[in-house]
């Protein structure tokens, strides 16, 4: 009598399972690669506006300053397009204001706002709520967050301090300048500047 035997082995449960296990890991790490590349791409995109953002803010308080030269005023008015002996309203140290473009000026003045009662010492992004920037029909950011407007995930400001030698004296015609820019996109973010304005004219 011959006996015919099946020479073909069937793939137990166990190692069904393993196989799908060992696949299933293979999957999870390549979303996670993925994501993370997402995620650090996005990271990147934010940081490079938020630096453009405050960079522009350092430029516009300078703009501000030369414009002041030009019209023969003190060097750190808010608005150095009024009559001085009018409008005497200077930058204050230890206080945060936020800059803006009025291109629909015919002077192109930039628009100062002073942050009255923003605290240091809250929580920031609460704290800067009201100072979101947004985008308007021309791709250009700004505070007034109408219904026109696109919310973006920025807020910007700018603190002004005085500046001190290594010896601690206070240094008369300089400023020191902070430009900062918080994002809240994948959690909290910022970017900042800090930088020194003097009244070059006079020192």
């Amino acid at each position: 009598m011959i006996s015919i035997q099946n020479t073909h082995k069937a793939f137990s449960i166990i190692e069904v399972m393993v196989g799908i296990f060992i696949f299933s890991l293979w999957l999870v790490s390549i979303y996670a690669l993925l994501a993370s590349s997402l995620s650090a791409s996005s990271y990147s995109e934010n940081a490079i506006v938020a630096s453009n953002l405050s960079r522009e803010q350092i430029e516009l308080f300078k703009n501000i300053r030369d414009t002041n030269y030009k019209k023969l005023n003190v060097w750190n008015k808010v608005n150095p397009y009024t009559d001085f002996q009018i409008d005497n309203e200077v930058f204050e140290l230890g206080k945060y204001y936020t800059l803006e473009n009025n291109f629909w000026n015919s002077d192109s003045s930039i628009d100062v706002g002073e942050i009255t009662w923003f605290k240091q010492w809250e929580d920031e992004l609460l704290s800067m709520k009201k100072y979101q920037l947004c985008l308007d029909e021309n791709e250009v950011y700004t505070y007034d967050c109408d219904s026109n407007n696109t919310q973006t995930v920025y807020y910007r400001y700018l603190y002004l301090e005085e500046l001190r030698d290594e010896d601690n004296t206070v240094i008369t015609d300089a400023v020191k300048v902070t430009s900062k820019v918080i994002w809240t996109k994948r959690g909290y973010h910022e970017f900042y500047i800090d930088t020194i304005i003097t009244d070059w004219r006079r020192i």
